[in-house]
C-alpha cells in the first residue's frame, strides 16, 4: 500500500498539472514528490549571523569547506552532498562555475560580494564526508538579523526546503526576537529540530547550565512542546559535536520516513496556500477592464520586442558559442518571468535549460520563439479577446472548481491540526 503522503502529493501534482498560472507550484510538489521518493532529507543550519553555523557545519563535516570570519560571512545558501570533492557555483542567469575550495569565498564572503551583487543563487559542494552518506543534503544558510537584509531573506527563503533543522544559538548572547520571529517560522515547514548552542567553550560550566535551562524553558515554550532537547556544542574545540551527529544520524536511521511525511504534509499545505493566493490574484486580474488588459499586452509585446533588438545586436562570436547562448536563453526567461509577475500579478515558471528547439541554430529564433509562446499562454490564461462565451464559461468554472478543491484541501489540513 502506498504511502498516504505520498499519494496526496501525487494528487496535488496531477490537480495543478492542469493551470498554467499555478506553474511555480507545480514545481514545487513535483520536487516534494520526488523527495519522498527517494527518501531524501535536507538537514539545514540555520540561525541569526555570527551564532558560527559555517563553522559548526565544518566540524560536523569534519572538513574546513566552508570559510568562517569575524563578520558576516554567509551571503547566499551553501548546500553539501556526499560526492568526491568539488564546488560550483550557481548564477541567476544559469551559468555554472567551477571552482576550488579555497576560492568559495569569493562568492559566498559578504564583504567580496556584498549584498549578493555576483547574483550567486547558490553554492554546491560535495565531499566524501561519512555524515553525508545518509542521502541527505546538508545546508549552511546566510544568517537573520545582520544589516544585511538579503541574508535574511535567502535564509527565511530556504526555511521552507528544509526537512530537520539545526537551529544555532549561542552562549555570548540571549535568545533575541529576532531568532524567535525565526524559529515560529521554521516550524511551519521543517518536520524535526535540533538546538544546537554553540560557542560552550567561552562560559563556565555553571553559567552554561543556567544558561541551557533558560533556554530549554523558553524554546519549548516557542515549540509549543514539553521538552526540547539542547546540544552544547564549540565548533571551535569540537566539543559536543559528536554527541550532535549521533542524535541527527540516529534519527536517520530510524525515522527518515517519518520526519519526511511530516515535513511533506507542512511544505504541501504551504504550496496550497500559495495556489490559492495565486488563483485569488488571478481571479482580481480577470476583472480588469479591456483597455486595461489591451495596455498590459502592448506594454509585453514592446518588451518583446526589446529582448529580440538585445539578441539580434549580440556579436557573431557570442552568437557563436553554445554557453553563451544558453545563459542568454536563461537570462531572458528569468526577465520575462519578472515582467509577467510586474504586469499581471501572476508567477510565470520557466525551467532554467528548458529545450528550446531552435536554440541550437539561431539564439535570435529562439528568443521570439520563447516570446510567442508565452504570448500565446498569457492570452489563453486570461482568454484576452476571447468572444467565444462558451470557452469563456468553461474556463471560469475550471477555475472555480480549483478554488474549492484548494479551500478544501486548506480546511482538511486545518481541521487535522485541531484534532
Amino acid at each position: 500500500m502506498e504511502n498516504p503522503t505520498l499519494q496526496k502529493v501525487k494528487d496535488t501534482e496531477k490537480l495543478f498539472q492542469g493551470y498554467e498560472i499555478i506553474g511555480s507550484q507545480l514545481a514545487r510538489v513535483t520536487a516534494l514528490r520526488k523527495k519522498l521518493e527517494e527518501q531524501h532529507m535536507t538537514v539545514s543550519v540555520i540561525g541569526q549571523f555570527k551564532r558560527g553555523k559555517s563553522a559548526l557545519v565544518n566540524e560536523i563535516l569534519g572538513r574546513k569547506i566552508l570559510p568562517v570570519g569575524i563578520v558576516p560571512v554567509t551571503a547566499v545558501v551553501t548546500t553539501v552532498e556526499y560526492g568526491d570533492d568539488s564546488a560550483s557555483i550557481h548564477f541567476s542567469n544559469g551559468k555554472v562555475l567551477e571552482t576550488e575550495f579555497d576560492d568559495i569565498s569569493e562568492y559566498v564572503n559578504e564583504q567580496k560580494n556584498r549584498d549578493n551583487h555576483l547574483n550567486v543563487t547558490k553554492v554546491e559542494i560535495k565531499c566524501p564526508s561519512e555524515f553525508l552518506r545518509h542521502n541527505i543534503t546538508f545546508v549552511d544558510t546566510p544568517g537573520v538579523g545582520s544589516l544585511h537584509e538579503k541574508n535574511s531573506q535567502e535564509a527565511y527563503s530556504f526555511v521552507k526546503e528544509s526537512d530537520a533543522v539545526i537551529f544555532t544559538l549561542s552562549v555570548d548572547s540571549p535568545i533575541n526576537q529576532i531568532e524567535i520571529e525565526f524559529l515560529k517560522n521554521a516550524r511551519e515547514h521543517a518536520a524535526k529540530f535540533y538546538f544546537a548552542v554553540n560557542k560552550t567553550d567561552v562560559v563556565a560550566e555553571k553559567d552554561l547550565d543556567a544558561y541551557l535551562t533558560y533556554c530549554e524553558k523558553f524554546i519549548a515554550q516557542i515549540m509549543e512542546k514539553d521538552h526540547v532537547m539542547l546540544f552544547p556544542v564549540s565548533a571551535k574545540t569540537g566539543k559536543g559535536i559528536e554527541e550532535l551527529k549521533q542524535a541527527i544520524l540516529k534519527d536517520l536511521s530510524k525515522d527518515t520516513g517519518r520526519i519526511l511525511c511530516e515535513s511533506a504534509e507542512l511544505k504541501l499545505h504551504d504550496i496550497v496556500m500559495s495556489a490559492l493566493a495565486q488563483v485569488t490574484l488571478y481571479r482580481n486580474a480577470l476583472s480588469m477592464t479591456g483597455s486595461e488588459f489591451d495596455k498590459k499586452f502592448e506594454e509585453i509585446k514592446v518588451f518583446f520586442r526589446q529582448l529580440h533588438d538585445e539578441t539580434e545586436g549580440l556579436p557573431a562570436a557570442l552568437k557563436a558559442s553554445s554557453e553563451v547562448c544558453r545563459l542568454h536563453i536563461n537570462d531572458i526567461q528569468n526577465r520575462l518571468t519578472a515582467k509577467v509577475k510586474e504586469l499581471f500579478g501572476i508567477d510565470y515558471h520557466y525551467e532554467l535549460d528548458e529545450n528550446i528547439s531552435v536554440m541550437k541554430s539561431d539564439i535570435t529564433a529562439a528568443v521570439d520563439e520563447i516570446c510567442d509562446s508565452l504570448d500565446k499562454t498569457l492570452n489563453a490564461i486570461f482568454m484576452h479577446r476571447e468572444e467565444n462565451t462558451y470557452i469563456v464559461s468553461k474556463r471560469i468554472y475550471k477555475l472555480n472548481e480549483l478554488v474549492r478543491r484548494l479551500v478544501r484541501m486548506r480546511d482538511e489540513y486545518n481541521n487535522n491540526n485541531k484534532d
